[in-house]
């Protein structure tokens, strides 16, 4: 076993960039040579995608419709945020255990911190969509079911990226805490928790802007929000309607992001 994998290393390490950038080329050909690209549109197709261009060029700005997408957007933040606390109280503890850091050393230790990772791994590998899809399944449709339908899985990602950021703590300011005989509990708090937190905090607003995103895609299972409004006005063809709410969603995501930027620089100050 060990043989074949010096072998394979070696195989791997002869290889050029010239040859590396061959193989992405003919996996990407031969991926979308797969792909069955027959009947991709209809009769209307061109006439539909000319509205749509023409609605995002004149969204409807009537009063009626702007409180709708601000309320549609505040459902959506709301259910999104509800999701993001359920998904940080939860994966954060399970991201300290499968970090490695806070546990003493043993078989028992080792252990658990494996089967942490491992369930982390199983919630995360499944999709939103697929979670949303068992649990109407089981409880059938509220918020309920589409806020914990975002938890889950985004409580393995957070729980999986924490105990990262955990481990990357630079082993000189370990070494400097090491020495005054502190324990394992204190270097997480005092010098792995601090250090990990302003990019973990980033992070976490960037998880947030896709539990928006989210949010509105999971309108079926009763979420309501932005994703609702937008799946009526389609069915409606109310293509002027559909331009604002997607500007409602843009303006959210950009607030998100610039109020993040400055929360971050407030922290590093």
């Amino acid at each position: 076993m060990g043989t074949r994998l010096v072998m394979i290393t070696g195989v791997l390490d002869s290889i050029t960039k010239r040859h590396w950038v061959f193989l992405v080329f003919v996996a990407v050909a031969v991926s979308v040579s797969t792909v069955d690209w027959t009947n991709t549109t209809h009769a209307g197709a061109g006439r539909s995608i000319w509205m749509f261009v023409n609605a995002l060029l004149t969204p409807d700005i009537s009063s009626t419709t702007l409180n709708a997408a601000v309320h549609a957007a505040w459902i959506t933040v709301a259910y999104a945020a509800a999701s993001i606390s359920i998904a940080i109280i939860v994966g954060i503890p399970l991201g300290l255990i499968a970090s490695g850091t806070v546990l003493s050393s043993g078989v028992s230790s080792t252990s658990l911190t494996i089967s942490v990772r491992a369930f982390l791994g199983f919630i995360r590998s499944i999709h939103e969509l697929i979670w949303a899809l068992l649990l109407v399944a089981s409880f059938g449709l509220s918020p309920v079911v589409g806020v914990l339908a975002i938890a889950v899985p985004y409580s393995g990602i957070i729980g999986r990226v924490f105990a990262e950021r955990l481990q990357d703590v630079p082993s000189q300011q370990l070494t400097a805490f090491e020495s005054t005989g502190a324990s394992s509990l204190q270097q997480v708090i005092a010098v792995r928790i601090p250090s990990a937190l302003p990019n973990m905090t980033s992070y976490l607003f960037y998880r947030f802007e896709c539990a928006i995103r989210t949010a509105a895609v999971l309108s079926f299972v009763g979420l309501g929000g932005i994703g609702f409004r937008i799946q009526i006005a389609l069915s409606d063809l109310k293509f002027e309607t559909v331009a604002t709410l997607m500007y409602t969603l843009v303006i959210l995501i950009l607030a998100i992001d610039l109020f993040c930027g400055f929360i971050r620089k407030r922290m590093i100050a």
